[in-house]
């Protein structure tokens, strides 16, 4: 492995802490809006003005910008060097260091071992989908026929069937080469009692595979009636289903997503995506976690969840949505009708019935959701539908869609706009006011930028947050080879906090303000219209220092054909200001 730490095992080292969790060891925080403030630990100061990102998993502080990711926290708060505090972070993870890292007393994973349940895992995942095309696995073949798929649908997604025999995959692995503690090891047989068994059988198989194309694990749905209904594969040193999504080895090829479709099944997304709709991801046998909603906020700009329309369903989407509003993820809601699920209705209704589906902004589903637990004509239960739609009102930055779902309300309700606005009040503007207060008092403190930097600093935090399309900008567009660098790994869809790990640790500081030292427009239309006015102030100003130049060149020259091409220039640098002005 050479001598230092690959940058893919810092990223998933740091995929499996939370650096709210960390810092707060530490730091006493307190959650306003996405992220988590306190005094900062770093200098004296009275006014928070230290944030914990935990979508983005960085740190900052507006008084002393010092910032970074979970690494550099323990770095900065235990004054450790890089090593010293991946050793320390890696106990607290449970993420054994790699081989030839690892102090004395650390226990650590064998990779051959790892590689060997990968392949362990490859291997039963051909085993089960060869099975469905014999005898053994005619059960499991009828059930996927009668959900409408064809050969070449479980071909694609590599179904699968186990069967009945109770140790008929442990004896094909031996013959395999693998042994009963491996096949233990990788969640594919199950010691209990003396016995060695089998952990599916008599299923229909899902292999559960990551964006590299790694067999993780399996789900299976029984075709009798055991229990449970639906089996994963627990947990083992490849595999934690709190941290993967189902399908997620078909979004590496999937570019340029604008939303993630989030459904409870795999058959949910076996049906949608047969059906041509890209994105759709499902979670694995659990209750969305706070992993999977980073994992996705890194994929998509938001999410539309796509449960269940029963109660149940409905349900599993308040709890959703709770944990992407607490990660900063944008959540839309599918509503499907007559308590269909997303695999019921695209069967029913096919692509271009799930497609003229209007996704609800989180907002308008919780308060279609209030509305069906109350009874308007009781002026008691009417005037507890208006306090809590208030409660959700107030999380609305956007002054145009407060004020319209408010005169909504308004007559829906007969109370007056003023009143209801009074209700909402304004803490989310006060909130807003004291969390940027420090970022404020910073700006007056920093050196003067010009206009074109100011612009090229907001095009990377714009890029960083994923406001704007990566390729809207171009490393062309920025002076400082700083920018141009952070733009070209943005470009190659590294993150923050892993661009942070990769920056030599002079330049820590400056990248992390260039992230953090700007709000920035939560609108997709404004952000790009906020960028192409950066990119049109960088083109004026870049003209405005070469007229400046060449100006001063032609008086210094005596050469009449030197100063005759120089005015020229200057005609055309002219000519292109004036319409940039225009265009402005």
């Amino acid at each position: 492995m050479g001598n230092r730490l690959s940058d893919t095992w810092l990223d998933e080292l740091r995929s499996r802490l939370n650096i709210v969790d960390v810092v707060s060891e530490y730091v006493p925080l307190k959650q306003k809006g996405a992220n988590f403030w306190g005094l900062c630990p770093f200098h004296n100061e009275k006014t928070a003005s230290f944030s914990v990102d935990p979508a983005e998993q960085f740190y900052y502080c507006f008084g002393c910008h010092k910032g970074g990711n979970v690494i550099h926290f323990v770095m900065d708060i235990e004054r450790m060097e890089f090593m010293e505090a991946v050793e320390m972070l890696s106990q607290k993870a449970g993420f054994p260091m790699p081989s030839g890292f690892e102090s004395g007393s650390a226990p650590s994973v064998n990779p051959e071992r790892k590689e060997r349940i990968y392949e362990a895992n490859k291997c039963a995942a051909h085993w089960f989908h060869s099975l469905i095309w014999q005898p053994e696995g005619a059960g499991a073949l009828a059930y996927l026929h009668k959900r409408a798929l064809n050969d070449s649908d479980i071909r694609h997604f590599g179904l699968g069937a186990s069967p009945s025999g109770w140790t008929d995959l442990r004896d094909y692995m031996i013959t395999q080469g693998y042994d009963e503690d491996l096949l233990a090891e990788a969640g594919l047989v199950v010691r209990k009692e003396g016995r060695v068994y089998d952990q599916f059988r008599d299923r229909v198989m899902f292999p559960i595979i990551n964006a590299s194309g790694r067999v993780l694990g399996f789900g299976g749905r029984t075709l009798g009636d055991g229990k449970p209904k639906y089996l994963n594969t627990g947990d083992t040193i490849v595999f934690n289903k709190r941290r993967n999504l189902y399908a997620s080895n078909f979004l590496r090829k999937e570019h340029g997503l604008r939303r993630l479709i989030l459904v409870e099944g795999y058959m949910d997304v076996i049906s949608l995506r047969k059906e041509g709709i890209p994105g759709v991801v499902a979670t694995l046998g659990t209750a969305l976690t706070e992993e999977q909603a980073r994992m996705m906020k890194r994929i998509a700009p938001e999410v539309w969840v796509s449960y269940d329309g029963d109660e149940a369903g409905q349900k599993a989407i308040d709890r959703a949505l709770d944990i992407f509003e607490q990660n900063g993820v944008t959540a839309r809601v599918l509503v499907f009708p007559e308590g269909m699920d997303p695999d019921d209705f695209i069967r029913a209704n096919g692509r271009e019935g799930f497609e003229r589906l209007a996704p609800l902004h989180q907002v308008d589903y919780r308060i279609r959701r209030a509305a069906a637990k109350r009874d308007m004509s009781r002026e008691d239960e009417r005037e507890q539908y208006v306090i809590e739609c208030c409660g959700y009102l107030q999380k609305l930055k956007n002054p145009v869609e407060l004020e319209k779902r408010v005169r909504r309300l308004s007559d829906e309700t007969g109370y007056a706009v003023q009143t209801l606005m009074q209700q909402i009040g304004t803490v989310p503007a006060q909130s807003l006011a004291q969390e940027r207060s420090g970022s404020r008092r910073v700006r007056r403190s920093e050196p003067q930028e010009s206009e074109a930097e100011k612009s090229q600093r907001t095009l990377v935090a714009l890029a960083a947050a994923r406001r704007i399309p990566t390729d809207a900008v171009q490393a062309a567009d920025f002076d400082k080879p700083l920018y141009r660098g952070l733009i070209e790994m943005l470009k190659d869809g590294l993150l923050p906090a892993q661009i942070l790990g990769r920056v030599p640790e002079e330049q820590r500081e400056e990248t992390v303000r260039a992230f953090n030292g700007f709000a920035l427009p939560e609108d997709p239309q404004k952000a790009l219209e906020c960028a192409q006015d950066c990119l049109l102030t960088i083109r004026r100003c870049r003209i405005e220092q070469s007229l400046t130049a060449l100006k001063e060149e032609a008086k210094a020259t005596a050469d009449p054909e030197r100063k005759s091409e120089l005015l020229k220039s200057i005609m055309q640098l002219t000519i292109e200001q004036k319409r940039l002005a225009i265009d402005g």
